[in-house]
């Protein structure tokens, strides 16, 4: 496979000196909720946010995280053929990135830092009906966009458990609930590789344990049974910093996060891989 180097995409930092952190996609597929920590970690700090297949190219969406964590973990490598690799991912982004680290150290390469930002641990469960998946896109896409609504709610409640998705899309743009910069048809689009990514996350969890370095950034209002990760990461540092799964990412909560990342970018590796 030829590594697809158009995944990987920059956000700050190109010209800096420091070894570069590169930023997994989340659901989503997007690296755009990175935007806003890769510019409070200074110009002397590159980072790189990784994208999805078929978000604004003309792959199809993977379907599979092991998929997904083989494909990133080759790119990286053709990107950065020498020297450390330092690894971060939300959410979904950071159980890809998990997956990643540990390719990446069976390869003989140095993950030297490996940042988890409220990533629950990933267990095999059934697919949940369409219309809870379709929420949860638009909770992501609204809540990262700061203009999440409880209004939602009510327009979800009138439509069947296997509502179409451009019907659903149809009625939350009707409904007035969208930014400017969303409609029912760019919903739709975003949505087919979010889709993917369920399925993908649905059907994985985690068998190895991972030795290298994992620093786990959480909510305050995550509940803590679904962020145990101490199983599977023998050497883990967590933080707390307030806020939710999505409002971590705004204001002084983003500001105590760019500083417990840059905080685990100083440190040396502690454990050899």
């Amino acid at each position: 496979m030829t590594a697809d180097l158009d995944r990987i995409i920059p956000l700050a930092g190109e010209e800096g000196d420091a070894s570069p952190l590169f930023c997994v996609h989340a659901g989503s597929g997007s690296a755009y909720s990175y935007a806003g920590l890769a510019q409070l970690l200074g110009p002397d700090q590159p980072v790189y946010g990784i994208e999805a297949p078929g978000f604004d190219d003309e792959r199809k969406p993977l379907r599979s995280l092991p998929a997904m964590a083989a494909e990133y973990a080759e790119t990286l490598q053709a990107f950065r053929p020498e020297g450390e690799l330092r690894l971060l991912g939300w959410s979904m982004g950071g159980i890809i990135a998990f997956d990643t680290a540990q390719r990446l150290s069976r390869a003989g390469r140095t993950v030297s830092q490996l940042i988890l930002v409220d990533s629950t641990v990933p267990y095999l469960a059934d697919l949940p009906p369409e219309k809870e998946i379709q929420q949860r896109f638009l909770l992501d896409m609204l809540g990262v966009a700061g203009s999440a609504s409880d209004e939602l709610a009510a327009v979800f409640a009138s439509h069947p458990d296997d509502v179409d998705d451009a019907v659903m899309f149809s009625a939350i743009e009707q409904a007035g609930l969208l930014p400017e910069e969303l409609d029912a048809d760019l919903l739709s689009e975003r949505y087919a590789v979010f889709r993917a990514h369920i399925e993908a996350l649905f059907a994985f969890e985690v068998t190895e344990p991972y030795d290298g370095p994992v620093v786990h950034i959480m909510s305050a209002t995550t509940p803590s049974q679904y962020l145990r990760w101490e199983k599977m990461a023998s050497n883990l540092t967590e933080h707390v910093v307030p806020g939710d799964h999505h409002s971590i990412w705004t204001g002084d909560s983003l500001v105590r996060m760019s500083e417990l990342v840059q905080q685990a970018l100083q440190e040396t590796q502690r454990q050899p891989h």
